[in-house]
């Protein structure tokens, strides 16, 4: 691949390429310069050309005959470069499907049957013998059922799942017997009385008169206590309101 103006191979370089052209880089911003002086100039008439007077290219260099050059941007070029820069590229066209592609895409696609069913027509139920919609029926056997009449046959019925029964409570193993004893302390309402947590009896120490978890204790021992002489204040105060 070489460049279109000066010939240089553009292989593992930096090109621009305009229509199917190629151009090194230093060769586009030469012709893009031109172009942008020829557009800068002040509109004038053109001074009249001498018969003997030759006119180049500016992208293939070659001499253009009189009559022949064509103006693009300011830039004169030959006939055959302004036409390869404006004309669209050809497009191939898409090539056609035989018959034989034709008839194997048509035997490829499933054969769909459409049927047409009328759900607002009314339907006699088998067992009560009522008029219902088609589209509220219930097909059992072959025959159409009105809800009602569905849901209490038989075979409907022995379908439904059972309800859960309650198992008999079995007397309490040793272990289910020691985990109550364990968490005997729990259900006897140790709370800590700056968390608020059930614990167990030996969890709690007594600070000031409070009763208050060793995890409070460990973690910050002023804020637990000031926590628990709030909650102590609150409740006297609410004493104090239910008896004036």
């Amino acid at each position: 691949m070489e460049c279109k103006r000066c010939g240089i191979d553009l292989t593992e370089k930096e090109y621009k390429n305009v229509a199917s052209w190629f151009f090194c880089l230093d060769c586009f911003q030469a012709l893009m310069a031109k172009a942008e002086e020829k557009k800068d100039e002040p509109a004038m008439m053109p001074a009249p050309k001498m018969s003997g007077e030759e006119q180049q290219c500016v992208l293939c260099e070659e001499k253009i005959e009189e009559g022949t050059g064509c103006k693009m941007l300011g830039m004169m070029l030959c006939r055959e470069c302004y036409e390869n820069l404006v004309k669209k590229p050809d497009i191939p066209p898409l090539p056609e499907a035989g018959e034989d592609e034709q008839a194997v895409d048509a035997s490829e696609k499933p054969a769909v049957m459409q049927v047409r069913v009328d759900f607002s027509s009314p339907v006699q139920c088998y067992g009560c013998g009522r008029q219902i919609p088609a589209v509220g029926s219930k097909q059992f056997d072959e025959q159409p059922y009105c809800p009602d009449c569905y849901y209490r046959l038989p075979e409907i019925i022995a379908q439904k799942p059972k309800p859960f029964q309650k198992p008999v409570d079995a007397p309490p193993s040793d272990k289910v017997r020691e985990n109550r004893s364990d968490n005997q302390g729990y259900e006897d309402g140790h709370i800590c009385q700056a968390c608020q947590r059930r614990v167990l009896p030996d969890n709690l120490e007594t600070v000031e008169g409070f009763e208050i978890c060793r995890a409070c204790l460990t973690t910050d021992q002023e804020t637990a206590l000031e926590i628990a002489r709030i909650r102590h204040r609150k409740t006297l105060e609410k004493i104090l309101k239910e008896l004036a």
